[in-house]
């Protein structure tokens, strides 16, 4: 340690003796009666100056940046110069002979290329490389790779919603300059976006009325494993899933990312891109160039593409579907492995195409929603989102029957026989009192303002459909745009189902002509007929293909507050154009316990989209941020219940225990199926911020929890897969939900309707 000091001191003595010898370079010592030097001097003069700091400083670092077995330097190996009554000027070095500021600039150059950077490389790989090994040797892969595991089923990988690279391929004349560059997914996106925020959204938005391009834009999704490796610089999706695999022997002939553009309805993805048939092209490729039946991964969305490329793929092709005969998977494909799947739909997508609104962007209004709202108001969010045909696709599954229950709701009743932790759980068990006469609850309780919002949501709904007919103005616009807010009105039991509030959406909103709420009529619905495709991507309207040998997966996370119902208010104060209100119609609903009537709101702010038609205006109401119930887990007007953070428990984990249920007709052959949750433990850690750590349950970090990696390497490789995968291991409280779901004479799969 004193040999440190010592080392130190010196270093700092040299620094200090240099900082002085460049003072008198200034030529502005007063003692001496220099005079300052001119303009044209000043610059040679901080050259001069930078070289000499330089020199100083990477000699500091030589001592510092030494091999592991380096002896540590001695304040004996170097005796600073005499530099205290050193005085130069530049004007004396210029007018040596043969000597100018050109060939110190070229002396210092040679001197760092041979001698600095050289040492700078040798340290940062030295440090890197130590990391790495740490890094790796940590690593599951590394240990299985120990262990004895090695490649054997090709993977496949289906990323999730809005985690691949949109790339530009042909645009407006503001875009233009952007060619094959990234405008979503990408450190510059941005930039792109506060340098021109209309010309990105326009450039983002699809046609509202076809769901398909604009005229003279094209985005494609970005190709290979750089498409969904990273979404923006260090912030990981799949990296570290690669990586692993990497080190049991995979690479790119084993491995493929199948990349696609998210915003596409599943339908589209083949009608525009190919998408569908590619990936069977690539499965059927990976299986005969290896021998081996392939491994299906997907995330998030992904696990909806994946289910609906199943039933395209089995299907004849008159039906639409891919031809590949009713035994195709059984053929070629060893597992599906749905990571965080959207098997039921997410409750987000409904405030995200009601109203332009999610939970992140609710909770900081307070903070920063004055500039959030003028990049990114909520008419502009609404109006692109509106015109994603993936949203709709993930809108809630299943209806009433399965969301209506609450099973997955706590009414604040905990049984006094819990412990004092399971007490503080906000989603401990509720009282096990659970009546298959239970009233069904709403998915959206229109508040109002009101301050009600403590008691239960489990109201009994009055079957009161909301009055969706159009005016002529609003029809018209219909007819021009697929869009229109209707003259809405609330029902006296101030609150919406999830078959009312789907039904609105589908009815009123963008291109969702391919897709069908009904799940009962997919039942009925012939194969062979191509009204089956509305119905693919929703398991409870289709059974699992035939392919007995077939093993499913099912890995989430759990512990995590997760959206899944709102408070709303009618919000004509937030339009623009607030002035202009339809006199026949009612004003802004104060605290009323009898019928509740949202204004007729005309905004009269004029906004066009890519086609240079009028886009609808602002909805006349927003997520009540003053409704809160610590009790009842409602926070900023938005009622939580388990799961991972994006994806509610019941759309992670329902289907794949009902499929794994003997003798059901969502599993006709026997397919086994595998639940492994994993209770997310949130870890903060310097070398990975922002994220949640190796053990957090996190929608996107369960890319990385070590479990999860574990699973799916040992699934990859077939390596002791029975004896350490082949089982489930459920840590939330998901039974006993899809017992009270499905022992309610309302609900199950089997009561499923619109």
């Amino acid at each position: 340690m004193s040999r440190r000091r010592t080392s130190k001191a010196a270093a700092l003595t040299a620094s200090a003796n240099a900082r002085a010898a460049v003072d008198a370079m200034n030529g502005g010592n007063d003692k001496q009666g220099q005079q300052p030097l001119s303009q044209q001097q000043q610059p040679a003069n901080q050259r001069l100056r930078t070289l000499v700091a330089v020199l100083v400083t990477f000699l500091g670092i030589r001592w510092f940046v030494v091999s592991p077995n380096a002896r540590l330097p001695q304040a004996s190996d170097f005796t600073p110069p005499d530099v205290t009554n050193l005085s130069i000027n530049l004007r004396d070095i210029n007018n040596l002979t043969g000597f100018s500021s050109d060939m110190l600039r070229s002396g210092f150059d040679e001197f760092y290329n041979f001698n600095v950077q050289p040492l700078l490389e040798l340290g940062i790989s030295t440090f890197n490389g130590t990391k790495h090994d740490l890094e790796e040797k940590s690593r599951v892969g590394y240990q299985l790779r120990e262990e004895g595991a090695r490649v054997k089923h090709p993977i496949v990988m289906i990323p999730g919603f809005v985690t691949t690279g949109l790339e530009l391929w042909e645009g407006m004349d503001c875009a233009k300059k952007h060619f094959r560059q990234r405008l979503w997914g990408s450190a510059s996106m941005a930039r792109t976006f506060f340098a021109d925020r209309e010309c990105w959204r326009k450039h983002l938005a699809l046609n509202s009325k076809t769901g398909m391009d604009p005229d003279h834009i094209r985005l494609r999704a970005a190709q290979g494993f750089e498409a969904a490796d990273n979404f923006i610089a260090t912030y990981w999706v799949w990296s570290k899933l690669i990586e692993n695999l990497a080190d049991v022997g995979y690479d790119g002939s084993t491995m493929t990312m199948m990349a696609y553009d998210w915003r596409l309805g599943y339908d589209y993805l083949e009608k525009r891109d190919g998408y569908f048939t590619k990936l069977k092209h690539t499965i059927e490729a990976h299986h005969a160039s290896t021998g081996e039946k392939v491994v299906v991964a997907s995330h998030s969305m992904g696990g909806t593409v994946a289910y609906y490329f199943f039933q395209w793929v089995v299907a004849d092709a008159k039906a639409g579907g891919g031809g590949g005969g009713k035994k195709w998977i059984e053929k070629h494909v060893q597992a599906f492995v749905n990571i965080a799947g959207t098997l039921l739909g997410i409750p987000k997508a409904l405030p995200a195409l009601l109203s332009g609104e999610f939970k992140d962007i609710v909770a900081v209004f307070s903070q920063v929603g004055e500039v959030i709202e003028k990049y990114f108001g909520r008419r502009w969010r609404r109006n692109l989102w509106l015109t994603w045909g993936s949203l709709f696709g993930m809108l809630p599954k299943g209806g009433d029957a399965i969301w209506g229950i609450g099973a997955d709701y706590i009414d604040g009743d905990v049984s006094k026989n819990e412990t004092d932790s399971e007490m503080n759980d906000p989603f401990t068990k509720a009282s096990q009192k659970s009546p298959t006469k239970t009233p069904l609850v709403p998915v959206i309780v229109w508040n109002n303002g009101t301050d009600e919002i403590c008691p239960s949501l489990t109201s009994s709904l009055e079957n009161t459909i909301p009055n969706t007919t159009p005016t002529a103005d609003a029809q018209e616009m219909n007819d021009q745009e697929g869009l229109n807010l209707p003259d809405l009105k609330i029902p006296p039991s101030r609150t919406w189902s999830m078959k009312e509030t789907v039904d609105f959406l589908f009815e009123h909103g963008g291109p969702s002509s391919i897709f069908s709420p009904d799940t009962k009529k997919g039942w009925k619905t012939r194969a062979s007929s191509k009204d089956k495709q509305k119905h693919w991507s929703d398991p409870l309207a289709t059974p699992l293909p035939l392919a007995p040998s077939l093993k499913i997966y099912c890995l989430y996370g759990t512990g995590i507050p997760t959206e899944r119902s709102y408070y709303y208010k009618v919000s004509c104060d937030k339009l623009e154009g607030n002035s202009n209100i339809n006199q026949n119609q009612t004003s802004c609903p104060e605290d009323d316990q009898n019928e509740k009537e949202v204004t007729q709101c005309n905004d009269t702010s004029i906004v066009q989209d890519v086609t240079g038609k009028e886009e609808p205006p602002e909805a006349p109401f927003t997520i009540d941020t003053t409704a809160n119930c610590k009790s009842n887990n409602v926070q900023s007007g938005v009622r939580f219940s388990d799961g991972d953070g994006s994806v509610p428990l019941i759309s992670l984990g329902y289907m794949c225990q009902k499929w794994s249920q003997a003798k059901n007709k969502h599993n006709p052959s026997g397919i086994k199926v595998y639940t492994r949750e994993r209770k997310s433990k949130a870890q903060v850690r310097l070398s990975d911020p922002g994220r949640g750590g190796p053990a957090s349950g996190e929608h996107v970090d369960i890319l990385g929890n070590v479990g999860v990696l574990e699973d799916i390497v040992r699934i990859a490789t077939g390596f002791d897969v029975e004896e350490k995968v082949d089982e489930d291991k459920i840590v939330s409280d998901l039974k006993r939900i899809m017992e009270k779901i499905d022992g309610h004479e309302l609900g199950g799969s089997d009561n499923s309707v619109r």
